[in-house]
């Protein structure tokens, strides 16, 4: 009985690490680790028209990490863009942008070790 018991309690906690994280904020996403590297992105409602775009990634190996995240329009027109190269365990990446009503694409490219990943999320505002 105990042993069923821990195992139940085993696999809620395992079910909890797993979810709990992406409720924390509904903007985000948190995208799998790739070469050490672990990133999430977001488009923030600030006030009014004006939202921010903005991403983390967490680098515990300190390598080197190009990143570049951009917004385009619904017809992939670019709209505004953020880069940087890094090597500090934490980078992050914001800028203010001001968008009206429609479709948004987030789209975050990262180059770790010469290998370049990319995801993208869209917002309808």
């Amino acid at each position: 009985m105990k042993r069923k018991v821990l195992c139940i309690a085993l696999a809620l906690l395992m079910c909890m690490m797993v979810t709990l994280p992406t409720f924390a904020d509904s903007s985000a996403e948190i995208l799998p680790e790739r070469s050490g590297v672990s990133a999430t992105l977001g488009l923030k409602h600030i006030s009014g028209g004006t939202y921010r775009m903005w991403a983390k990634l967490n680098n515990p190996s300190e390598v080197s990490v190009y990143v570049r995240l951009t917004l385009y329009d619904a017809s992939y027109n670019q709209i505004a863009s953020i880069y940087k190269t890094s090597s500090n365990p934490l980078i992050s990446l914001n800028k203010d942008v001001v968008l009206s009503s429609g479709t948004y694409h987030l789209r975050l490219y990262y180059v770790v070790n010469g290998l370049s990943y990319s995801t993208e999320r869209t917002y309808t505002l």
